[in-house]
């Protein structure tokens, strides 16, 4: 049997619309004490090592994004971290009350068939923004002592001549 274009696009197709009911089915896996499902899941769309599932490595999936704000609103109490020493690829450590939010998954299997670029699907789970806290005076200057000695060694220019060049734009 040939690989056929239709099979294809079927495939692209549920790429796209089941991929709630996945994420889903992987976070009720995970409140039952498997990990497995959702470690896979994290290395196929991000292109990490794992020694239970192929995957390429290196190529990030258009999924990747959407997963990780799916997993910044399910998961509480639960870090995870790339590990290629370990065989599912990923190290989670969970607190003591740590696990998937079930009004998430819910919400999740509420949207169905909804695409990850779909504006429901944005609402639902917007992009996460990194906090970023004001930095004292002293962690500016040295990160501005830094920006210059790297510039300096860019220009191959003493520090001094870089300090200059600035404050005279």
């Amino acid at each position: 049997m040939t690989y056929t274009v239709a099979t294809w696009g079927s495939d692209v197709r549920n790429a796209e619309t089941k991929f709630c009911g996945i994420v889903a089915d992987c976070l009720e896996q995970f409140n039952n004490g498997n990990s497995t499902d959702l470690a896979k899941l994290l290395c196929i769309t991000h292109g990490k090592k794992s020694g239970i599932i192929t995957v390429i490595e290196g190529e990030k999936l258009q999924y990747a994004a959407p997963l990780k704000r799916v997993l910044a609103k399910a998961l509480e109490g639960v870090e995870f971290r790339f590990d290629p020493k370990k065989k599912s690829g990923v190290k989670f450590k969970s607190s003591d009350n740590g696990g998937a939010n079930t009004d998430v998954i819910q919400a999740l299997r509420v949207l169905g068939a909804a695409r990850v670029q779909s504006k429901v699907f944005k609402d639902t789970f917007p992009i996460v923004k990194k906090e970023t806290g004001e930095k004292s005076l002293d962690e500016k200057q040295k990160q501005v002592a830094a920006y210059i000695d790297r510039l300096a060694k860019e220009w191959n220019m003493p520090r001094e001549q870089v300090k200059a060049l600035i404050s005279a734009a």
